[in-house]
């Protein structure tokens, strides 16, 4: 099938793919956590400016910024 690999797997070498998929797993949830932030900011940024709330949008950005320095 499309992407699915069939390897054969032997002793602790399960363990060692087991641990990269978990480490694999934890960093794509902090991606998803890091572009559901910036679409946040994106999202504040394009609202009309009588319907944007500018202490919300500093403090996004303060934070978006924050993170780079």
């Amino acid at each position: 099938m499309f992407g699915r690999r069939t390897t054969q797997v032997l002793g602790g070498d399960l363990a060692a793919r087991v641990t990269a998929l978990e480490e694999a797993v934890q960093e794509n949830r902090a991606l998803n956590v890091r572009l559901a932030e910036l679409t946040d900011v994106v999202t504040e940024l394009l609202l009309p400016v009588a319907a944007r709330d500018e202490q919300k949008l500093e403090a996004l950005l303060e934070k978006y910024r924050g993170d780079f320095s």
